[in-house]
């Protein structure tokens, strides 16, 4: 068995295996190369930590077996080709075995203070070769850089370079400002010296160096959006101030480098360009920076436009969550203004925003249904054409609410669904009967109602509920083809007109007035649910203008939101935004109101809403 040599040395705390092994070389009399094959081995295998060539050091120097692991711990010890464990963490080599080797000046000077040899008693500390460790706790000293060399056999014979600098270290060659510790320096300290049991923030639950790592990106991104230069002690403490605290720390910084000066997010990587190379090409398959890798998936998957298959940190877009005006322009030949226009007279966006077309973001599934109905909008010309009608037939429908353009953006030119207008036809020819060509006293419905001056709405809310027949001639083609009595017309019109009374009542207010408290726009819309007979309301004269209009009691207000809603009455009642209500509906699968396939606006039907009144209210509590 191998005795123990004469003369050693005990290990200083956190000294490093290359250390002690210079130092017991010139306590020996001699060079670490020399000293090593009077071991019976080589410097080599000490710095490769050969298990055989370790224990044999060890033993000579009366090193105990809780001593050289814990000088093995803080040295660092190779796990694989770039792995190392240090400090029961795992770290990548290259962040604790560098070029340049570092140390506290005033640390070593006070070693060597009053020794008559002091290379004996100059140590390394092994948190001097972390990457993250920038200070000396005990001073108050930044770590300098001490010397350099790539050639680890020279690099860590550290007598021989000490020697060399011994000169200008004692005279204070490497001495600087002191500097007080950060909270990252003094919870990276706490964490390399006790372990995740001291460390009291999130970071606990994760490996030290992917920290150390998000700190120094965030924090050097944070500064640079700020438009300061990323001084790297200065990066890891702003960054720590975010990432210590976890998911929400982190979405709050990630919320301030990507936000743009129009309110929209950057949807570019911008200045988080440099972890993303890091986290996709380096790190990629590293395990270690899941739930930090996780974390930027998820905050990213809700600000960018990213479509299925797109890269996203290494692994692909499964879904899209959101389109941009730019994405969804691009994805269906849209043009950018037409989507806006739509899109924000549907909702989706307020009217004041200001956001550039590839950060003005929207739920693409909530609103997946405007980009496919857009391409189905035709013009006046094309209705007219699919349901047979001339332009004061259309324009008599549409002045009537009968039947409603997709949008009243001016500047879109195919605001019309054909789809609205079949269906009409299918309800008016289910009302129909045959009329002979030659037969008289029957005229279209728009000629009926420039003779007797009845609205087109009210020509055809008689027909729907049976007051008034309706006849169709076959050798006419669609709405055209449509005949009505005009005797029969002029008879109804003679009826009604008694009911129509100057309005007096205070407590009434206009159709149109309600319809715009309860959030519909349109105003055809809402009064093609009256003169459907969908809703009770009093056609009366104006008493000012002397005009006829339709009026709603509050009984007739009343009997309308117990059978139907709106989003801006259900806003009222849950406490809810109308683009949440909207989300909700849609997920819930509640469509609008569509008697017949009549549009009448942005109505539900009360008990369908139900529901989701009870779910909204349920979330408002919690």
């Amino acid at each position: 068995m191998p005795r123990k040599l004469a003369l050693t040395l005990e290990p200083v705390d956190r000294e490093t295996l290359p250390s002690l092994f210079s130092r017991m070389a010139i306590l020996n009399g001699t060079d670490v190369v020399n000293f090593a094959l009077d071991l019976g081995i080589t410097f080599r295998r000490i710095l490769e930590q050969d298990e055989e060539a370790v224990a044999i050091f060890a033993e000579r120097a009366g090193v105990s077996p809780a001593q050289l692991a814990e000088m093995l711990s803080w040295t660092g010890e190779r796990i694989g080709d770039v792995r190392m464990r240090f400090r029961k963490e795992v770290f990548v080599s290259r962040a604790l075995r560098n070029p340049i080797i570092r140390g506290c000046p005033l640390c070593m000077r006070e070693h060597a203070a009053d020794q008559p040899h002091p290379l004996r008693h100059i140590a390394l500390r092994g948190d001097w070769l972390c990457r993250g460790v920038d200070i000396c706790h005990q001073h108050h000293h930044p770590l300098v850089p001490l010397w350099s060399s790539s050639l680890p056999i020279e690099r860590d014979n550290i007598g021989a370079r000490l020697a060399e600098i011994l000169p200008d270290l004692r005279a204070g060659s490497f001495d600087c400002v002191r500097i007080d510790p950060t909270d990252y320096d003094l919870w990276l300290d706490k964490r390399l010296s006790q372990g995740t049991a001291a460390d009291k923030t999130w970071l606990a639950s994760q490996p030290v160096f992917p920290a150390i790592t998000l700190c120094e990106f965030i924090g050097a991104a944070l500064l640079r959006k700020q438009g300061e230069a990323p001084d790297d002690r200065r990066a890891k403490a702003t960054g720590f101030t975010f990432v210590s605290q976890g998911p929400d720390g982190i979405r709050a910084a990630l919320d301030i480098l990507m936000r743009s000066q129009d309110g929209g997010h950057i949807v570019t990587q911008g200045e988080m360009g440099p972890l993303f190379q890091h986290l996709k090409g380096i790190y990629l398959d590293d395990d270690a920076f899941a739930v930090f890798r996780g974390i930027l998936r998820d905050y990213f998957l809700e600000i960018w436009p990213l479509a299925p298959g797109d890269d996203l940190l290494g692994q692909a877009v499964t879904e899209r969550r959101l389109h941009s005006i730019t994405s969804a322009s691009k994805e269906t030949g849209i043009g950018p203004t037409v989507l806006d226009d739509f899109l924000t007279e549907a909702g989706a966006f307020a009217p004041s925003d200001a956001r550039a077309n590839a950060r003005k973001t929207f739920d693409a599934k909530a609103w997946q249904y405007i980009l496919d109905e857009i391409p189905t909008l035709v013009g006046p010309i094309a209705l007219r054409r699919a349901i047979g009608a001339t332009l004061a037939e259309l324009n008599g429908l549409k002045a009537d609410g009968v039947l409603v353009p997709r949008t009243n953006v001016a500047t879109i030119k195919s605001p019309w669904r054909i789809a609205g207008g079949q269906a009409l036809l299918e309800e008016l020819d289910a009302h129909a009967q045959p009329v002979a060509p030659e037969e008289p006293g029957w005229e279209t419905i728009q000629r009926v109602h420039k003779r007797l001056d009845l609205p087109v709405g009210g020509i055809i809310a008689a027909i729907r509920a049976g007051f008034l027949r309706l006849g169709q001639r076959p050798d006419v083609f669609g709405y055209h083809g449509f005949v009505v009595k005009i005797t029969e017309a002029a008879a109804l019109k003679a009826k009604a007109a008694p009911k129509r009374k100057p309005s007096t009542n205070r407590g009434e207010v206009t159709a149109a007035a309600f319809a715009r408290s309860a959030g519909i726009r349109g105003k055809g819309q809402f009064l093609a649910l009256i003169e459907g007979g969908y809703t009770p309301a009093m056609l009366v004269l104006n008493p000012t203008t002397k005009r006829r209009e339709w009026r709603m009691s509050r009984d007739d207000i009343a009997a309308f939101k117990a059978s139907y809603t709106t989003l801006t009455i259900l806003s009222a009642e849950t406490g809810a935004h109308r683009n949440t209500i909207r989300a909700v509906l849609q997920n819930e699968g509640v469509q609008p109101f569509r008697p017949n396939g009549l549009d009448v606006g942005p109505i539900y039907l009360r008990n369908a809403a139900e529901p989701v009144v009870a779910l909204l209210k349920t979330q408002g509590e919690k």
